[in-house]
């Protein structure tokens, strides 16, 4: 039996003398926080029908959309179940769009839900009527790398 202790052990026994344990996480074994902002387009689509669905830390969808005819960097931003929010706002796609590109892995989630009364409605008897009220929901981006 050899009188040389292992590097591999004497690193865990080292570990687990000053950290209590004998692991690391890895550098990027969580998310990396991007942005928050708000889901553009949503007025177009059927969030009424999900809304229930939807609360603070719901996980997103994003899905590249290069064929889109209004912006060939657009995002789409869905529900687990593939229904279709709206779009990540054209000013803040650029950088992500090119992450994506390249491989890299995103992530979204509900940061906040709202329900908007537009100004036009707010001081009259339709604004208690469903369809005319609107939702605002914002959502965070972040890195993935595992």
């Amino acid at each position: 039996m050899s009188e040389n202790l292992p590097v591999a052990d004497l690193t865990r026994q080292l570990m687990n003398r000053t950290l209590g344990r004998e692991t690391l996480p890895l550098p990027f074994a969580r998310e990396i926080f991007l942005l928050e902002t708000h889901v553009a387009g949503i007025q177009y689509y059927q969030v009424n029908d999900v809304i229930d669905e939807l609360a603070p830390a719901t996980a997103l969808k994003l899905r590249r959309e290069p064929c889109n005819p209004h912006d060939d960097l657009a995002i789409e931003i869905l529900t687990q179940t593939e229904v279709k929010l709206g779009y990540v706002p054209r000013h803040r796609n650029p950088v992500l769009a090119r992450l994506m590109d390249a491989g890299k892995k995103l992530v979204a989630e509900v940061a906040v839900i709202n329900p908007v009364i537009p100004e036009y409605l707010r001081y009259t008897d339709d604004s208690a009527d469903p369809r005319y009220s609107f939702v605002e929901i914002r959502l965070r981006v972040s890195l993935c790398e595992w």
